[in-house]
């Protein structure tokens, strides 16, 4: 019989502390979408910076065991601070994905989604589909990269809304193939229920553009373009009640932070000058997402015995940009996904059975665009990310001075 021990429980006081430090910034700032605004105001007023410091402050008054945090109206929430927990929670069976609140929010666009599928068995099978179409060959996919990188400029500069909209190019093909990639509707119908999404139970489902999105969606998908994903899911044969269609817009939404992680790869990489072969590009984008998660927090439901004293229902909060820096620091560390090391490096990708399914096509993706971009391009952002780096990297205002530099 595993030792069942008590996470920490923290006063009222704190509780108030962190639901303003932790809580409210994230939500403000848009968990599903962001909202552009709030991440200039969250960078300015360095909220994760705030709430990391808060982290640490609160683990070194109440040891490494998690804190237990009450939330009114929702019940105990426990909040993991060591790395031995963290792993713990990511990787016990007892803390579901498909947490209240992500039900909530994803069903807004992907109601079949497999990280709010809450029975085992069925969230499984569905888990087993997106590995096999999600770890096909990536090979088709340079050749799209490349050509929407030669998009991009060569001379004057780099914004956000340019590198989104080919990074966006980018995604539409290698999902749905070329035939989708001047198709912006699709993504505003997207980008419409995502914005519902970040207000989760607290927004009605707007079925009306749901529908329209999923018929245009399946209309790309009925092509089965041979080279993009969609292809791979065709052929895959999957059972009725696992709805492989019903698996596409978590591809979508979820690809659509590989932009964010790259765009501040590209930053790190000019910041710190040295070698670009494709083992430190993608060191890069992996400290890019350790030090700047595009999920702040990862939430698990507890549904069975735990090593805690705690009952069902508990929500399990990582807090990613506190984790992600626990043990590997501030510092840019690209050295950590280096060699194969195995030093504890957080968890930009999750962990656990609930890992990111697609975490290797967005590193190969991510990978691709910066190798090609670099290869006759150098760059000057417009922030200067020294050690320590920063909590906060406010992408949407992120620039760079290009100039073409032919190797």
């Amino acid at each position: 019989m595993p030792t069942i021990t008590r996470a920490a429980p923290v006063t009222a006081a704190q509780a108030l502390t962190l639901a303003a430090v932790l809580a409210l910034p994230a939500l403000a700032q848009g968990v599903v979408v962001r909202r552009p605004s709030m991440v200039r105001l969250a960078a300015l007023a360095d909220a994760d910076g705030r709430a990391i410091r808060l982290l640490r402050r609160l683990r070194a008054e109440h040891g490494d065991g998690p804190l237990l945090v009450p939330i009114p109206g929702r019940g105990p929430a426990l909040l993991p601070l060591a790395p031995h927990d963290v792993r713990a929670v990511l990787e016990d069976r007892a803390f579901t994905p498909a947490s209240r609140e992500k039900r909530g929010a994803l069903a807004h666009f992907q109601p079949d989604g497999v990280l709010i599928t809450p029975e085992r068995e069925l969230r499984d099978r569905r888990r087993e589909l997106n590995e096999r179409v999600l770890c096909s060959e990536f090979a088709p996919f340079t050749r799209v990269v490349e050509e929407e990188v030669a998009t991009l400029p060569r001379h004057g500069v780099l914004t956000w809304p340019r590198f989104q909209a080919a990074h966006r190019r980018i995604v539409r093909r290698v999902v749905l193939g070329d035939g989708a990639r001047d198709d912006v509707t699709l993504i505003r119908q997207l980008d419409r229920l995502r914005r519902d999404a970040n207000w989760s139970w607290l927004r009605g489902r707007r079925t009306d553009v749901r529908n329209a999105f999923r018929r245009r969606l399946a209309g790309h998908l009925a092509r089965a373009e041979p080279g993009s994903l969609a292809a791979v899911l065709a052929g895959a044969h999957a059972a009725a009640d696992v709805h492989a269609e019903g698996q596409v817009p978590h591809w979508l939404f979820a690809y659509d932070a590989a932009a964010m992680a790259s765009y501040r790869a590209l930053a790190l990489l000019a910041c710190h000058p040295g070698p670009h072969d494709r083992d430190r590009l993608r060191a890069a984008v992996l400290e890019s997402v350790r030090l700047w998660p595009t999920t702040l927090a990862i939430l698990r439901d507890v549904t069975g015995p735990t090593p805690w004293d705690v009952p069902e229902g508990t929500t399990a909060i990582v807090h990613s940009p506190y984790v992600n820096r626990a043990e590997p620091g501030d510092s840019y560390r690209p050295e950590l996904w280096l060699g194969g090391g195995q030093e504890w490096a957080g968890v930009p990708f999750s962990a656990g059975f609930a890992r990111c399914p697609g975490e290797e096509l967005v590193l190969f993706t991510s990978v691709a665009l910066l190798d090609a971009f670099l290869r006759e391009r150098s760059v000057r952002p417009s922030v200067t990310l020294e050690d320590p780096v920063p909590a906060s990297l406010d992408h949407f205002r992120l620039r760079f001075a290009v100039k073409a530099a032919y190797r």
